[in-house]
């Protein structure tokens, strides 16, 4: 395990390491990087990434058929924070009657927007906490919607055995 236990010479084996050039290792280095980890960013695509940030996180899935990319679609800010019993989502609607054409979807621990603000759009909204499958209710007013949701009450429990 150390190099002292080794059979041979401890100076033959110092100097192995001893005349290898720091651009070698370097080298060494991307190439095992590179082949075990997919991206590699190097500083100039972090100076991209950290500019794109804000436009990445817009909760909006990417279009698929090109009539649809044609059309811009703007990111729309969603609010979501949850009380003692209910999870809110608020986000700005400029009609109330642009609700009518689109559909809200909700599972337990996700909401997804689909045709709102514009046809085409859709938005997916991670949840702060599982929720119920019933009892939501959407609220329109001054210009925002809210939606709430029941937070779910799951008492179940699941020992870990702790043995090693």
């Amino acid at each position: 395990m150390f190099p002292w236990n080794l059979n041979g010479n401890l100076q033959e084996y110092i100097k192995q390491f001893t005349n290898v050039k720091p651009n070698e290792v370097e080298d060494f280095i991307k190439k095992i990087l590179s082949s075990h980890v997919p991206f590699q960013s190097s500083p100039q695509t972090d100076v991209k990434s950290r500019e794109q940030k804000p436009s990445t996180l817009t909760n909006k899935e990417p279009t698929k058929n090109p009539t649809s990319a044609q059309h811009k679609n703007e990111p729309i800010e969603i609010k979501v924070f949850e009380s003692h019993e209910d999870v809110f989502v608020h986000f700005p609607l400029n009609n109330k009657n642009d609700i009518k054409a689109g559909k809200i979807f909700y599972n337990s621990n996700q909401l997804i927007l689909k045709d709102i603000p514009n046809i085409g759009d859709k938005h997916k909204v991670l949840l702060p906490a599982i929720v119920q499958q019933r009892g939501a209710k959407i609220n329109y007013k001054n210009g925002i919607l809210q939606i709430k949701i029941p937070k779910a009450d799951d008492l179940q429990f699941t020992e870990i055995d702790l043995n090693l």
